[in-house]
This record gives C-alpha cells, structure tokens and sequence, in this order.
C-alpha cells in the first residue's frame, strides 16, 4: 500500500494514549481526480490510530473508474464500506447516509480531495480527551489543484470558550478537519439542507445546545482549494447564508425552519449572476493580493486587495468581517500559548 504524502508528526511526551475506542471516518466522493481521492484514501488507511471504520459515499454512480478502485480498497481492507447511490443525492444527503452506518464512539469527517497527516486521528482524539472537550478541530495547509501548499490557516490552539466566541463571529473550521462525539451527530439529527452552508450551521447548533468545541494547534489536513470546488463556485451564496443563520443563531431562532426558509431565500434572492461575477471577480483579486504581499511585492498586492474591496459590496463587507475578527482574536505572545501537542514538536515522517 502506498503512502502519500510526506508528513510531519509529532510526540506525546511519553504519555500512551491507548486505542480502544472506534472512530469512524466519513467521506462524500462526487468528481474529484482520480488521484486526489487515492491520497485521500490513503491517508484514512495509513493512520496511527488504527481502529477505524472509513465509510465511502460515492454521489456518483457514473464513476465508475473510482467506483472499482474504491472497491479493490474495500476488498483489501476490512476497514472500508463502500456505498454507492442509484442518484446524485448531494453532499448533506450524502453525509447523514453515512451517518447511519457509523458504530464509532467518535467521528471524524474527511473530504475527497483532502489529505489528512498521519497522526491526525490519534492526536484529535487525544486532545479532545485531555480538553474534555465534545468537539474539536484544527488548522490546515491551503494547497492547490497541483498540491502545492499555498499557505497556512487557523493553526492556534483555542479553548472552548474562545471557540466559541470566534465561531459567533465567522465560520473558521475546515470541515474536514472535524472529530467529535458521536452523540453529537444523534442529539442534532445529522446535517440540515443549508446551501453551501450545512457546517457552520452544524456548529452554531451545537453551540446554541452548549457543546464544547476547541481547536487544537497545528495544521492536520492539507485542504484543497479547487477552481470548480463549491466554495468557489457557490462563493457568495455561501456568505450570505452564513450570515443569515448566524443571525438566527444570535436571535435564538436557529430552530425555526421558517425563519430558516425565509432567510435562505432572502439569500438566493440577492445571489444575482451578476453579485455573483462580481464576488468571484473579488475573491480573485484577494487571493492575488495575498499572494503578493507574502511574496514581499506589497506595493501591487494592497492594489488588489483595495480592487476586491471595489469590485463587490458583499466582498468589502466579507472583508470587514474577516478585519474585526483578525482584531479581535489578535493575540500578543501567541508563540508562548503551547500545549504538549504545539507544533514545534512535529517529527519528519520519511
């Protein structure tokens, strides 16, 4: 069996963390690469943490090239169910499918074109212990189509209480990036149809039922930032429905599916081709100006970066969002908030 890719791991201090309890993994495949879900697979397969159940939904029954390569998986490892539906279902359906087949005490989510670092199973979990916590999470390496790392995201440590008043501001999870409680999953009936939006709204219900969410530091999945993915092609649609359920949320009306409805549509109803031109105009113009500032040209990337704030009054206002919550989670003397599992203990796995 192969490995992929070449990733960083680190100790626990000497301290054993036994693995008894079952995890169960959880995966949505719809059209990505061929490629990009063996690596995905592997690094499911190839975890530390051993005592897993890796249930695969394919969305698509006309793959069927990935639909025999997912079976020889299945095949070789006992580990593995594969289900395939008759219908494209999309990825809420998808993901409660699965929900139904898992046994695990825990689960963890996973994405079809992501890659999750080896110990990335054993280190949740054993934080999310150690932090008595529900739910956690982590940072990731953004990489492109050709795998190339773009940058780091959300790779500090937060407890549960700075958690939660971070995600009262701004989705800033991956989703699939995910391990929690099973329970979870029962208590709330698995995810609701939110356009583009079924995670954060997952997040601010288990926040409104008082669940304790953390994030734990370093980056543990390499996620994969697509030119035709969702997040791109549904890009303004998903920030308005996430500012209309974190209204909700806020108005403690999370539960009322007619406000739910109603606000959606008021979203799809400002979602114009041409907002939508304009937002993905603005969202190019902003990747560029980031780009160019890391690459020490700060002259030319402020340009775009002021571009993205012209181009799409939604884009300035996304902006002005991502600007307060930078301000108001800056934290001086970071380098100083460790834990037994910072980053700066990471090994090289050859």
């Amino acid at each position: 069996m192969k490995k992929y890719p070449k990733f960083y791991l680190y100790s626990f201090g000497g301290a054993v963390h036994m693995q008894n309890d079952l995890i169960s993994v959880i995966m949505s495949t719809y059209n990505e690469k061929l490629d990009w879900v063996e690596k995905s697979v592997e690094s499911i397969l190839n975890q530390t943490y051993k005592k897993i159940e890796f249930i695969v939904i394919v969305d698509n029954p006309e793959q069927l090239t990935l639909i025999e390569m997912l079976r020889k998986y299945e095949k070789e490892d006992a580990r593995i169910r594969l289900i395939i539906n008759e219908t494209n279902q999309g990825l809420v359906r998808s993901l409660n499918l699965a929900l139904r087949y898992c046994r695990g005490k825990y689960i963890a989510r996973m994405d079809a074109d992501d890659i999750s670092s080896l110990q990335r199973l054993e280190l949740q979990k054993a934080y999310l212990e150690e932090q008595e916590l529900d739910f956690v999470f982590s940072g990731v390496k953004v990489i492109d189509e050709a795998s190339v790392v773009q940058y780091e995201m959300n790779g500090l440590a937060s407890n549960a209480e700075e958690t939660k008043r971070k995600l009262e501001m701004l989705n800033m999870s991956c989703h699939s990036t995910w391990l929690l409680k099973s329970e979870i999953y029962n208590q709330l009936g698995g995810y609701r149809e939110i356009n583009y939006c079924e995670d954060y709204d997952f997040l601010l219900r288990c926040l409104a039922k008082g669940l304790k969410i953390g994030q734990m530091d370093g980056d543990h999945v390499m996620y994969r930032v697509r030119q035709d993915g969702i997040s791109r092609s549904h890009s303004l649609e998903q920030f308005l429905n996430a500012k209309a359920i974190l209204k909700l949320y806020k108005n403690h009306h999370l539960e009322d599916g007619l406000d739910l409805v109603t606000l959606q549509g008021e979203s799809d109803g400002l979602a114009t081709e041409k907002e939508k031109n304009r937002f993905s105009k603005a969202g190019k113009y902003y990747l560029e100006g980031i780009t160019l500032v890391r690459n020490g040209n700060r002259v030319q990337g402020v340009c775009s970066l002021m571009k993205s704030n012209s181009i799409s009054k939604y884009y300035l206002s996304r902006n002005i969002d991502v600007l307060k919550y930078k301000i108001a989670n800056r934290r001086p003397g970071y380098k100083a908030y460790k834990s037994k599992f910072h980053t700066s203990r990471f090994l090289k796995l050859t």
